[in-house]
């Protein structure tokens, strides 16, 4: 069987893509799925929502063509070669969606063609019929030899592996550790600042190569979609798609949240796209691929993005320990952490962690596998270095995994295989020491692990706890999220409600933290709200929060504590990579 695609620009400005398809196929009738989802996006998508007029280009007495499923197209061509075209409509801008438009068209591969079911072993063929009104196509797909336009797939999986830009945008290419790399950014940002954010993610990619005893990829695509009001990424096996806000990106620590973002993605270069839980492939398209598994496949991700900012200077020791406290409060502030294991929180993530906006009890009854298995992740590293004198670290066990189960083995791993690898390579037995944190909804001791280093959590002046959360809506302020696990769960307040007053001062966006100021914890104060049209006036407990910069560097160690500190916080080392200046950049 053959599969051959022509994509055509249409329409951008309506959001349109055409597709013909020509498929060569080995029986009477071919039956052909569009996926439900997309890998390192673990929801179902329903993208056959955005597929219109499926139809014949040519058809010949006794072929038929019906849609027999949401997601399934049965074509009866009585075995001979067919053709099919039909329109995507794309205007959804986030990661995992295509988005076509005038500026650019972005074409998410799951999201965009039809497949011939149980037959993800074949070659696909992509041809543009017309890149019009655009100069550059970018992709990880290989071009056929000898064609301009035409690129190939060895397989299913790498051709929805390969997101494909067509932009005016000129990239920008650095070569580190044999590797070529091209970074297209999108967006109305200076060529200076273009120019540093490639300096810096250079450095970024060349110590994580680095560290992890190089990298297969020859070649190596950065997206990065500067746009109002967006963040995320999406992995890729060579190349990754990344959008940020735009807005005061260049202030210091925006910027080191943007570097960030582009170091957890292209890590996953390694951990997921190669080191993978061994439900993470090969995929079936049209239902949830179930793991238990995505605190490694994601929490380790999310450790090592950081960490290996703090290891490029981008984060001093007290930045970092700044930002793992911040993590740490976020756990600290919900209830999650007595509801849902970390197990649990990756096998659900298909109805309850990627369908948090639509959950408003989310933050009281479930937990980030992304957020505590970096935690869990970090206690790992540290507990290791401890052990072996410094001499090994998680690192090494991530290289092992590489090697035994991706490169020698070309499969995923269990999680009984992650722990024997670990111990075959530390000698500790790490699901001893950790699983109850895994598979339990138990907290994560994290301070036993940073005193191993001599990093202390120190009381602090507390500062006031409201117990809710608001958000600004057209001059209002509305409740927008509740901590059960505070006193605030003693009082009758909604999610929607309409916060009025504070005891007798009115409540508006930019005094109510200043109001509070004149309140202490453990005391009682008056509010009025507004529920359905109803002015109601409730009474409410304020509890203590502990101040910012928590952690801290406790001097007063010994000296195999003190060494050991400074090899995981790099310290003595000159930074490598600079802040930027604070000037503000516009988006289109």
């Amino acid at each position: 069987m053959i599969v051959k695609y022509t994509l055509d620009t249409y329409q951008p400005h309506r959001h349109l893509l055409k597709v013909e398809m020509e498929v060569h196929p080995d029986k009477q009738e071919t039956f052909l799925c569009i996926p439900n989802w997309s890998p390192g996006s673990y929801k179902i998508r329903d993208y056959s929502k955005s597929i219109h007029q499926v139809q014949f280009t040519q058809s010949k007495p006794g072929w038929s063509l019906e849609q027999t499923d949401l997601d399934t197209w049965k074509v009866s061509s009585k075995g001979e070669t067919f053709k099919i075209s039909y329109l995507v409509y794309g205007f959804e801008h986030t990661v995992r969606t295509n988005y076509f438009t005038s500026d650019f068209i972005l074409v998410h591969p799951p999201a965009t063609f039809l497949y011939p079911k149980d037959r993800l072993d074949l070659e696909p063929e992509l041809t543009w019929k017309n890149l019009s009104p655009f100069k550059f196509c970018y992709t990880g797909l290989k071009k056929k030899e000898g064609s301009k336009q035409t690129w190939k797939a060895k397989d299913f999986d790498e051709f929805f592996d390969c997101p494909i830009l067509l932009t005016n945008e000129k990239h920008i290419s650095f070569n580190t550790e044999g590797c070529e790399f091209d970074l297209v950014i999108l967006g109305d940002i200076a060529t200076k600042d273009k120019k540093k954010i490639s300096k810096d993610l250079a450095t970024i990619v060349e110590t994580q190569i680095k560290l992890m005893d190089g990298t297969e990829n020859k070649h190596y695509l950065f997206v990065l979609d500067m746009s109002d009001n967006l963040y995320g990424g999406l992995e890729h096996l060579n190349c990754s798609i990344n959008q940020f806000d735009p807005n005061g990106w260049s202030n210091p620590d925006n910027y080191r949240t943007l570097l960030e973002l582009l170091s957890h993605e292209y890590f996953h270069h390694w951990n997921v796209k190669r080191i993978r839980p061994i439900a993470l492939g090969p995929f079936d398209y049209q239902k949830p691929n179930l793991t238990k598994e995505l605190w490694i496949a994601e929490g380790i991700t999310s450790f090592f993005d950081a960490y290996f900012l703090l290891l490029c200077g981008s984060y001093s020791p007290q930045q970092y320990l700044n930002k793992l406290w911040k993590d740490i409060q976020e756990l600290e502030e919900s209830l999650g952490e007595s509801w849902m294991s970390l197990e649990d929180s990756s096998f659900t993530a298909w109805t309850k962690y990627y369908n948090r906006p639509f959950d408003p009890n989310f933050s009281n009854t479930g937990i980030s596998y992304y957020t505590k298995g970096a935690i869990l992740s970090l206690s790992m590293h540290l507990y290791i270095l401890k052990e072996t004198k410094g001499k090994k670290s998680l690192v090494d066990i991530m290289i092992a995994l590489n090697k035994q189960y991706h490169q020698e083995k070309k499969r995923g791993f269990t999680k009984a295989e992650f722990f024997q690898t670990g111990k075959k390579i530390t000698g500790l037995d790490l699901k001893l020491e950790f699983d109850t944190y895994i598979t339990e909804p138990k907290r994560v001791p994290i301070e036993k692990y940073l005193h191993l280093i001599g990093v202390e959590r120190t009381a602090s002046k507390p500062k006031i706890e409201l117990g809710f959360r608001v958000k600004e809506e057209r001059g209002r302020m509305i409740v927008s999220k509740i901590l059960l696990s505070k006193s605030v769960k003693e009082t009758d307040i909604n999610l929607g409600d309409e916060w009025i007053a504070l005891g007798d001062k009115r409540i508006l966006p930019g005094n109510f933290k200043e109001l509070l100021n004149q309140y202490e914890p453990g005391k009682k104060a008056d509010l009025l709200l507004s529920r359905r049209g109803k002015i109601l006036k409730r009474k409410i407990k304020f509890d203590s929060s502990p101040s910012a910069n928590e952690l801290w560097i406790d001097e007063k160690v010994e000296d195999d504590t003190k060494k050991l500190r400074e090899v995981f916080l790099n310290l003595g080392k000159e930074p490598v990579i600079s802040e930027p200046s604070s000037k503000k950049t516009k988006s289109k």
